[in-house]
C-alpha cells in the first residue's frame, strides 16, 4: 500500500508541474489538484478493505475426528527421491530408512486387518502438495508420516511425535509412549508443529520422528533392519490401539530373515545394513 501510494504522489506532482501557468489559479486546476489526495485516500481505502476482505475468507482445512474411527491408515515415508532428508556419517540418507520403516509399518496395519495406502513404495519424490492429496482424498482414514531426525549437536538424541490439530494430540501422545518403551530410548516429547501435511489434513495427522541420525548410537540404530522392525512394530502397536483398544494387536515376535523385505528396492543390503 505504501508504494502505490508513493507512485500517486509522485503522479499528482507531475501533473501539477505540466498544468498550463494561465490556468494555475483557476477554480478547475484547485479542484483537480487538492482533490486528488482526498479521492486517492477514497481509493486506497476501498483496496485495503477488499484485501482485508478477502484474507478473512481465506480457508482453513477442519479436521474431522476419525481417531476412534478410522478404517485406513495412509502411511508416509518422508522425502524421498531428489530429496535425501538427513544425511550423517552414522546412517544411510534419512530416505532410505524412512520408507524401509514405512513399509514395515505398512505391512503389520494390513495383518492387523486396516487398510493402508502409502504415499510412496520406493525411492521417488512425492511434493508436499501430493501427500496432502493423497492422505485427504481417503475416507474415514489417519495420516502418519515417518521421519528421522538430524542435528547440529551430536549428543542430542530421543524420539519426537508432532501434530497439529487437536484431534490428533491423543493418537501422538500413544505413539510416543509406545516408542519409549524400546530400552534406552529418551523422550524429547509430543509437540504441535505447523508442516504442510499435518496443517492440511482433513484426518488426524501425525508425524514421527524416529530419533536422530546425527547421534552416533541412533545413527548406528537406524542401520539396522532389527531396529527398525522394532520402530515398525511400536508405531503399529499404538494405532492399532487407538482404534481397537489395548490388548489386540500382537506383533510378530520373530524378528527374523522373513521379516526382512522382500526385495532391495529401498536401497538398503543386509551388509549396509549392520554395524
Amino acid at each position: 500500500m505504501i508504494a502505490e501510494k508513493s507512485i500517486a504522489g509522485g503522479m499528482e506532482l507531475e501533473r501539477f508541474a505540466a498544468l498550463p501557468v494561465k490556468n494555475f489559479c483557476s477554480r478547475r486546476a484547485f479542484r483537480y489538484l487538492f482533490g486528488m489526495p482526498r479521492l486517492i485516500s477514497r481509493a486506497l481505502v476501498v483496496v485495503s478493505c477488499a484485501f482485508l476482505g478477502a484474507c478473512a475468507t481465506v480457508k482453513t482445512t477442519a479436521t474431522k475426528n476419525t481417531s476412534k474411527t478410522f478404517t485406513t491408515v495412509v502411511v508416509d515415508a518422508g522425502h524421498g527421491g531428489k530429496d535425501n532428508g538427513a544425511y550423517r556419517r552414522y546412517g544411510p540418507p534419512e530416505k532410505i530408512v524412512a520408507l524401509d520403516v514405512a513399509q514395515r509399518l505398512e505391512r503389520k496395519l494390513h495383518e492387523s486387518q486396516l487398510k493402508t495406502v502409502m504415499t510412496r513404495s520406493s525411492d521417488v519424490f512425492i511434493p508436499l502438495d501430493d501427500r496432502v492429496g493423497i492422505e485427504n482424498s481417503q475416507k474415514n482414514a489417519i495420516f502418519v508420516s515417518i521421519h528421522f531426525n538430524d542435528s547440529r549437536r551430536r549428543g542430542i538424541h530421543g524420539f519426537e511425535t508432532y501434530y497439529h490439530a487437536g484431534v490428533s494430540s491423543e493418537l501422538a501422545n500413544r505413539i510416543q509412549a509406545k516408542l519409549l518403551t524400546i530400552p534406552h530410548s529418551a523422550n524429547r516429547g509430543v509437540h504441535t508443529a505447523n508442516f504442510r501435511v499435518l496443517r492440511l489434513a482433513a484426518y488426524p495427522a501425525v508425524l514421527v520422528e524416529c530419533g536422530f541420525l546425527s547421534n552416533r548410537s541412533e545413527g548406528n540404530q537406524a542401520r539396522d533392519w532389527e531396529y527398525r522392525e522394532l520402530l515398525a512394530d511400536r508405531i503399529a502397536e499404538a494405532i492399532v490401539e487407538q482404534r481397537y483398544g489395548p490388548g489386540v494387536y500382537h506383533g510378530s515376535a520373530q524378528v527374523a530373515a522373513q521379516s526382512q523385505p522382500a526385495s532391495t528396492e529401498s536401497g538398503l543390503t543386509p551388509a549396509a545394513l549392520h554395524h
